[in-house]
């Protein structure tokens, strides 16, 4: 016989707070797995073994459960865990297990923007290193310019992917292909060109904004690179 993995936990599942198509499959992989099924919101249940269901993190719910210290799972979590039989996680919050088993550097970031890449990774099953090491699965950067691109490129031979690439994991709780959110090669530069002729300028210009970057007619502080004629620019 079985063993039923959810047995001993408490789960409050209300309809205000999970999707409609999705209650009575919730309602069924849950009863068949032994867990103990409450169909309410009861913030004040926020023990070990207690979790509720919520199906977004937008929901206005959530900051108030999550501030009252609730385990917070989402239907997808349910899902996957009764289908694998694997426990319930006991982490805040795991919306699913789209993430499970990888790890994520990411880098170039704000401290709040980091922040909010570690809730992401981590409440779909996954991983956010603060260190490089040959284990990470894929890289996230804002551009060309964050700290551990090159390395990255030179070193891991891993995927090095922009933010909308873990954005559309989370929308969809999976890990989507990642060549449409490569990081081109000229992302977060700003380039200039002097002593180049008009018709060429052009040409640079379409080459910049094809790889990523911006191209400034004027050479300003906001420039990353000058691009010039060395000819035209000896000096005496």
């Amino acid at each position: 016989m079985a063993t039923k993995v959810f047995k001993g936990v408490n789960v409050f599942m209300s309809r205000n707070l999970v999707p409609p198509e999705l209650f009575d499959s919730l309602h069924d992989a849950l009863k068949l797995n032994g867990a103990q099924i409450f169909l309410c919101c009861d913030p004040s249940r926020n023990g070990p073994t207690d979790y509720h269901v919520i199906a977004s993190s937008d929901h206005e719910k959530f900051e108030d459960l999550r501030s009252k210290g609730c385990n917070l799972i989402g239907p997808q979590c349910v899902l996957s865990c009764a289908k694998e039989h694997r426990v319930l996680p006991n982490q805040g919050f795991t919306c699913c297990l789209g993430m499970d088993g990888v790890n994520i550097l990411a880098s170039g970031f704000e401290k709040d923007e980091k922040a909010n890449i570690a809730k992401m990774v981590t409440a779909m099953g996954g991983i956010l290193h603060t260190k490089a090491s040959s284990d990470i699965s894929f890289v996230i950067v804002k551009n060309v310019l964050a700290q551990k691109y090159k390395w990255a490129l030179n070193n891991l031979k891993k995927p090095i992917v922009t933010i909308n690439w873990l954005l559309q994991c989370w929308k969809e709780h999976r890990v989507v292909p990642q060549e449409s959110y490569r990081v081109l090669p000229f992302s977060g530069l700003t380039i200039c060109v002097s002593g180049i002729p008009a018709d060429e300028r052009k040409e640079v210009e379409k080459l910049v904004m094809q790889n990523g970057g911006k191209y400034s007619a004027e050479l300003t502080k906001r420039c990353t690179h000058l691009i010039c004629d060395i000819s035209s620019h000896f000096f005496f």
